[in-house]
């Protein structure tokens, strides 16, 4: 039998390489993309002199090519299917005549006079100010850029008559294959994400979820197996040429609000360790699954290896934050730390606030506490008590602004509703409590600290009146969790007609009297493991969130305990702080 129908014409995919990047969702939208003008301007600021006669020079001579060359003329061929175009920048452009046919290889296509960087003579003056060379460039070209000008000038001196066609030909891959991975890596490593115009929060957590590292690599045409060399080469680069190599220990906590601080030759070599971190991310991503061999642990190596200056050390290796401030006689101290009671919570908690960029001890930290019957009155007293530093006076010591001597940390505290957070009334109780510790504890130090203070920095919450699996999840989403959790303890009563219609039943009743989930759980002899019930919830719940960050209505109460968290750090990394008037 045949067919009289036809199907549309699939378009072919790009080859891999520079154009296929712009298949990718989100591509570009945590480093940018960058015109000459903006290029150059990170070229001076890590101390390299080069003008826009130089990049053409470099271009000539097939050392760097630009990453792209947006064309006037469309080639229905050429035409990508990208996201929509958003943006008057070079990223935006760029994506647009993708989308066009207008988005030209600069490196397959080649260096042509009829291309020029800088502006023709013969451009009209009404023309002028809207006129573009129509070069782009990734910022992960500069990471190579002192090798490109060093081998320039080997050539010019006549030692080489060319570019190394392999060499060039690797630089620009890895330079891919950061683009390709920083969507998906890049926030994690800056503890930060960029989110330009039409991109949602919502869309670039689904990534991080549903990204799959070799489809990416794939796409830059880059072998997974060269990622763990091109990362070494990296960290290699930085370690003998960064002048500030021996402050690496505390400059490898700062993230990008410290590291942009940074400028020439130490700015280059911490990009190059940052380039390096989303390339041995991406290797552990696939040595998980079993495609790559595990990095090796360099924690007892009593020599130096590259690995040892990765900015966020594996296996032990490397100063922690306490260690490496201590020992220029300094002391951190996060800007939240959450209490919590149960191991489900510990392990949801955690991971919630990576999924939002908050993975740093400075940050964040979750501690489990032993039940609601916890006393937190030493931890008030003497870790989220403000630490007073001296007093800018003006016409009276009484009028005087207090400045703090180190960085506030905020408490909260999140419980079930028992015990001494049973009620509203005994939750206030508690905190005022612990409000008057501080109190007395800035009293102790010459200073005094107001009410508005005393609220920002504790918080005491529950859940609700449910305890945290029943308030956080419903019971259609809890059934599928304990039912799997029987069946890998080889309950035998999970394969009985009436499993589910029992099991809703406890969970009713546990909702009615506010039990504990091991309650329900008990009952139908599902042995009470907290870790692998709480990683079996784990999908429906960042499922979950994601829908209600989708809709602007964040119920689930873990969800908004997250948000909160999320705000106090930001306005407590803002710097500046001092005391309001009591």
């Amino acid at each position: 039998m045949t067919s009289n129908a036809t199907s549309a014409p699939v378009e072919p995919s790009p080859p891999a390489g520079p154009l296929a990047l712009l298949t990718i969702p989100f591509i570009f939208t945590q480093e940018g993309l960058l015109g000459t003008k903006d290029f150059l301007k990170q070229v001076k600021e890590r101390g390299i002199n080069l003008s826009l006669e130089g990049l053409r020079k470099l271009h000539e001579a097939g050392l760097l090519a630009p990453l792209y060359r947006v064309d006037g003329h469309p080639l229905a061929e050429l035409r990508i299917e990208t996201e929509t175009a958003s943006g008057m920048n070079p990223r935006g452009w760029t994506v647009e005549a993708a989308r066009d046919g207008r988005l030209r290889d600069s490196a397959q296509e080649g260096y042509s006079e009829a291309w020029p960087f800088e502006r023709p003579t013969t451009v009209v003056d009404d023309d002028r100010h809207s006129w573009w060379n129509g070069y782009t460039y990734s910022p992960w070209q500069l990471l190579y850029l002192r090798h490109i000008l060093r081998e320039y000038e080997i050539i010019q001196a006549g030692w080489r008559t060319s570019a190394d066609p392999q060499r060039t030909s690797r630089t620009r891959r890895t330079v891919c294959a950061l683009a390709a991975l920083s969507p998906l890596l890049l926030p994690g490593v800056l503890g930060q994400v960029s989110m330009p115009p039409g991109i949602t929060q919502e869309g670039l957590l689904r990534l991080r979820r549903e990204a799959d590292v070799a489809k990416l690599l794939a796409t830059a045409g880059f072998d997974p197996a060269n990622l763990r060399e091109e990362a070494e080469s990296l960290l290699h680069d930085a370690h003998s040429s960064d002048p500030l190599v021996d402050w690496l220990p505390l400059t490898r906590h700062a993230g990008i609000r410290g590291w942009s601080k940074l400028k020439g030759l130490p700015l280059d070599c911490m990009w190059a360790r940052i380039g390096a971190e989303i390339l041995l991310r991406a290797h552990e991503h696939l040595a998980a699954q079993g495609h790559l061999e595990p990095l090796p642990n360099v924690a007892d190596l009593t020599w130096h290896v590259a690995l040892h200056d990765r900015l966020t050390p594996r296996d032990g290796d490397g100063d922690s934050l306490e260690r490496a401030l201590g020992k220029l006689g300094l002391s951190p101290h996060p800007r939240v730390l959450l209490l919590v009671e149960g191991l489900t919570e510990l392990d949801h908690l955690p991971r919630l606030l990576a999924e939002f960029g908050l993975t740093k001890p400075e940050q964040v930290r979750v501690q489990q506490c032993e039940g609601s019957k916890v006393n937190a009155h030493l931890i008030a007293r003497y870790e989220i008590t403000p630490r007073l530093g001296k007093k800018i006076k003006k016409t009276s010591p009484a009028e005087g602004v207090q400045l703090l001597d180190r960085t506030p940390t905020a408490l909260i505290i999140a419980m079930d509703a028992e015990n001494k957070f049973e009620t509203p009334a005994k939750c206030a109780n508690e905190r005022r409590k612990l409000q008057n510790a501080i109190r007395e504890e800035v009293a102790f130090q010459g200073g005094e600290i107001g009410q508005a203070d005393l609220d920002y920095l504790v918080e005491v919450r529950v859940w609700g009146d449910d305890k945290y699996e029943l308030a956080n999840f419903t019971d259609d989403e809890l059934v599928p969790a304990i039912t799997q959790l029987a069946k890998m303890q080889a309950n035998p009563d999970v394969t009985s007609p009436t499993w589910e219609q029992d099991l809703r039943a406890e969970l009713q009743s546990a909702r009615a009297k506010h039990d504990d989930i091991k309650v329900p759980m008990g009952r139908l002899h599902v042995r009470e493991d907290k870790p692998e019930l709480a990683k079996l919830l784990w999908p429906t719940l960042i499922a979950k969130c994601e829908a209600e960050l989708a809709s602007n209505d964040a119920r689930t109460p873990v969800l908004a305990l997250v948000l909160d968290v999320r705000q106090k750090v930001a306005m407590l990394s803002s710097g500046g702080y001092v005391l309001s008037a009591p």
